[in-house]
């Protein structure tokens, strides 16, 4: 184990992180994340996922409660915090989830299933190695063909004022003094300001929030965090190909920039481009995102002439909100809201979108695109406007299309 490694390991066996109880992580569906790469599994059978650095366990438990039939690895360096995801789990009852103690630069001694893991997650880890572009190889290699890694690390341009009250606290006590002195300087620096420019954004809970998170967000021993251009080159050097921000939508400037003269400027920029302007304009405290192995392409978007023989099922990402009106022996939609993992709501009126929302779910199972656009039609939209309406909840992710090992 190196200096760094062993610094972190201490770090967290005195502060383990994260605390509180199991949450659900946007983009951690397993098939949802199967579903935006070219490759299928080669056969069906339980998909296997490894946790890599799950800490307490918080996002690990989350997903292997909602996902049973997924059999998940959760690996972590620190003792403590294998222990509480350990008890978590068993707390549970969950026998869906397996826990081991492995470093993430060698990992030496993980238990590999043959083939690889069909899906990694990497969440707030990798920029904490002492070489994470070492580390992140290390997961790739790990990966199995067709799979997709989860990769979630700290933007640099939207943690700026957070990294002025990290300067604030080491010119007044600096690094080598010990951890429980920092955390009792920085605390009392941030009570006696009150308020200021660093409690802005996403940080303005500093003065709130509990020791084991100050500790990890402003005393950490050590941590690299990425811009846009740095970030796709940690993911290009560990030998992966970048598939697609976790949330698309963050990185599109007609999200950020509205109608006029600059946003029609910007959008003549090349992606990349228009990526680093959104990372300027926006706080992008994570860089989140989804890579997978060379060949393992972005799968292309659903088309009009597929759409018949499209597999599609509801996206377990999508949470909904229904308006119905009851009327005599009967009800009838009347506009529904759909939200895809955090972003805003879609609100739907009357319409074939709405009324397709509520036929698929109330008996969430897979179906074919035909099928939903004919009991649009017996409900008396035209076959157009339902073929429109079905595809674009699947562009919008309400629906998503697995692939046929995944049903």
């Amino acid at each position: 184990m190196d200096a760094v490694t062993a610094a972190v390991r201490e770090q967290y066996q005195r502060f383990p992180y994260p605390a509180g109880p199991p949450l659900v992580r946007q983009g951690t569906d397993a098939r949802t994340l199967l579903a935006t790469v070219s490759r299928a599994r080669p056969a069906a059978g339980p998909i296997r996922a490894l946790d890599a650095g799950c800490g307490c366990g918080v996002g690990l438990i989350g997903a292997a409660v909602l996902q049973s039939d997924v059999q998940f690895t959760g690996i972590d360096l620190c003792d403590r915090s294998l222990e509480a995801a350990s008890h978590s789990a068993a707390s549970r009852g969950l026998n869906n989830v397996s826990i081991e103690k492995v470093d993430l630069m060698t990992l030496d001694g993980l238990t590999v299933p043959e083939g690889g893991f069909d899906v990694i997650y990497s969440s707030g880890v990798v920029h904490h190695l002492s070489d994470p572009a070492r580390g992140l190889a290390h997961l790739a290699g790990v990966l199995a063909p067709h799979g997709v890694l989860s990769l979630m690390v700290y933007g640099t341009k939207g943690r700026e004022a957070l990294y002025r009250l990290v300067r604030a606290i080491d010119a007044l006590v600096p690094r080598d003094r010990p951890l429980e002195e920092r955390l009792e300087v920085g605390r009392r620096l941030v009570r006696d300001m009150e308020s200021g420019p660093l409690f802005a954004g996403p940080w303005a809970d500093l003065a709130e929030i509990a020791d084991v998170e100050f500790v990890d967000r402003y005393l950490n021993v050590n941590e690299t965090s990425y811009d846009v251009d740095g970030v796709l080159e940690l993911v290009t050097g560990a030998g992966l190909d970048f598939v697609r921000w976790t949330e698309p939508r963050d990185w599109d400037l007609r999200e950020v920039l509205p109608p006029g003269a600059s946003r029609d400027r910007a959008l003549e920029r090349p992606v990349r481009q228009q990526w680093k302007l959104v990372d300027e304009l926006t706080w992008r405290p994570r860089l989140e995102l989804l890579a997978a192995r060379a060949g393992n392409a972005p799968r292309a978007p659903l088309t009009a002439g597929e759409l018949d023989s499209a597999i599609l099922c509801v996206s377990p990402e999508a949470s909904f909100e229904s308006e119905r009106r009851f009327l005599r022996g009967a009800s009838r939609t009347e506009s529904c809201s759909v939200r895809v993992r955090r972003g805003e709501p879609l609100r739907l009126g009357p319409g074939p979108a709405a009324r397709a929302v509520a036929l698929v779910t109330e008996t969430p199972v897979p179906f074919l695109g035909l099928d939903l656009v004919q009991a649009l039609v017996r409900e008396d939209f035209a076959e157009a406007e339902a073929r429109a309406a079905t595809l674009a909840l699947v562009q919008a992710e309400v629906l998503y299309r697995p692939h046929p090992t995944e049903v």
